[in-house]
């Protein structure tokens, strides 16, 4: 491959080839400058740029990247090149070599496969149910969630526990999971169970026939004979600046104040609402003491400590905190936040609702992915946006680089002290808020009333 030519003809679409070419095209309306890289992955890159200058360039730091790294590390897209350096980077961390991590994993598979003379050996499907338990409890599995995915698989044995599980056909899995109704109190009562309850429950059956077929109780993985379903997208996205702006000044509104804990570890500590919660502690039926508590914040050097106990599993990390992080913290601290906090989904109700905020406009974790988002060009590198996060980095690169933040909208983030919401709170953008969330309230209020019935001539009867 070479890469010696551009094609700078003005006015025409140019020919996809394996160099960089760059033309003038009329691209949603403007004329623009498009470089096309040809094909990579089976797809065509390309992209436009107003100025020539910058086009020009995008070429020129092309042929450098090949000219360093070579063609097939270019035509890489960006997140599997950061995915490919944080993987590599979290491989040497542990001591290991990346031939070395092959060979496990070499060795891993083979221990998973079955002999081609074996003979399955029949097997209850109430006892497979009781090795796939055991074999979570000594993985260190949390022990409710274990005991109630127990509960769970026996629904489906219910009638056929002492059925060798090498009879069951995938037919009669599919039927069943297809046949499930929620059963949880609540306008959705007695609807189908919906595509993400069946994914989940396809995967937890896929476990327990694989601790059938690797004790040659079953000769195939059931489930894998059914179609799979696609995980249901969602959109990406995340909270504007100004949103954030009106979040925090909603929290520092008298009354709600002890709620601010809450989105200040979020927006700018990247922590989840079930670590803030102690989700995980009060669930294991932990003593106080291994909640997380102010103990855990170290405002002096900014850092704060999710202990296992807490993180969700395998994400124990120490969280490097921006400045304006530790002013916030500071503020929560002097307002007395609680920690765990309480009341703490009246009050979210009460903040949303303070700036017009509908639950369709509110995002499910968004603090957290705005913090994620906006730390990416403070920190430089994924690898430390992920120690941080203590998130998987795949999904770090697919939520979050794909938005494509502008930099100075990050910075700015980034300058959302409790001094300049205070002053923000004085101003007539923000009664403006509240006036349009209040009015907004009081429609929904009389939409919803009920309306006087008709009397026999037609007219609506007045009592009184």
């Amino acid at each position: 491959m070479t890469w010696t030519h551009v094609d700078t003809r003005l006015g025409t679409e140019g020919h996809l080839t394996d160099m960089p070419s760059k033309s003038h095209v009329m691209h949603n309306g403007q004329m623009r400058w498009k470089v096309e890289y040809g094909r990579q992955n089976g797809h065509r890159k390309r992209e436009f740029f107003a100025i020539e200058k910058e086009a020009d360039k995008a070429i020129s730091d092309w042929n450098k990247r090949v000219k360093v790294a070579g063609s097939w590390w270019a035509a890489l897209e960006e997140d599997e090149q950061l995915g490919i350096q944080v993987v590599v980077g979290k491989i040497k961390d542990a001591g290991l070599e990346l031939d070395q991590v092959w060979a496990e994993h070499q060795a891993w598979k083979k221990d998973r496969e079955l002999p081609a003379n074996s003979t399955i050996v029949p097997t209850a499907y109430e006892d497979v149910v009781a090795e796939w338990k055991r074999r979570k409890l000594n993985a260190g599995a949390d022990t409710k969630y274990v005991t109630q995915a127990g509960v769970d698989l026996l629904k489906f044995g219910a009638g056929q526990e002492r059925r060798p599980i090498s009879e069951i056909h995938h037919d009669q899995l599919d039927k069943w999971v297809n046949a499930q109704t929620i059963q949880k109190k609540g306008r959705d009562f007695g609807k189908p169970w919906g595509l993400s309850t069946k994914r989940t429950w396809l995967s937890l059956f896929h476990g327990l026939w694989e601790v059938a077929v690797i004790n040659n109780w079953a000769a195939v993985n059931v489930v894998d004979k059914i179609e799979p379903i696609a995980k249901p997208g969602r959109e990406k996205r995340i909270y504007p600046n100004d949103t954030v702006m009106n979040i925090m000044a909603a929290c520092l509104t008298p009354g709600l104040e002890n709620f601010l804990i809450i989105p200040v570890l979020g927006f700018f500590g990247c922590m989840r609402p079930e670590e803030i919660s102690s989700d995980k502690p009060r669930r294991n039926e932990l003593p106080e003491e291994r909640s997380f508590l102010w103990s855990c914040i170290d405002l002096k050097h900014g850092l704060i400590t999710v202990s296992t106990d807490v993180a969700k599993e395998d994400d124990e990390r120490v969280i490097q905190l921006q400045p304006v992080a530790v002013e916030w913290l500071k503020l929560c601290k002097e307002l007395d936040c609680t920690l765990p906090p309480f009341n703490q989904f009246r009050l979210s109700d009460s903040v949303f609702d303070l700036i017009g905020l509908d639950v369709p406009d509110r995002i499910r974790d968004g603090c957290r992915k705005n913090c994620a988002t906006h730390l990416r060009p403070v920190l430089k590198n994924d690898y430390d946006v992920v120690r941080n996060m203590g998130h998987s980095v795949r999904i770090l690169l697919k939520n979050y680089a794909k938005l494509m933040v502008p930099e100075a909208r990050s910075l700015e983030y980034w300058m959302i002290t409790p001094e300049r919401v205070k002053l923000y709170m004085k101003s007539r953008e923000w009664l403006k808020v509240q006036r349009e969330a209040t009015e907004k309230r009081n429609k929904a209020i009389a939409a919803s009333a009920p309306k006087p019935a008709p009397s026999a001539n037609g007219n609506a009867k007045v009592s009184g």
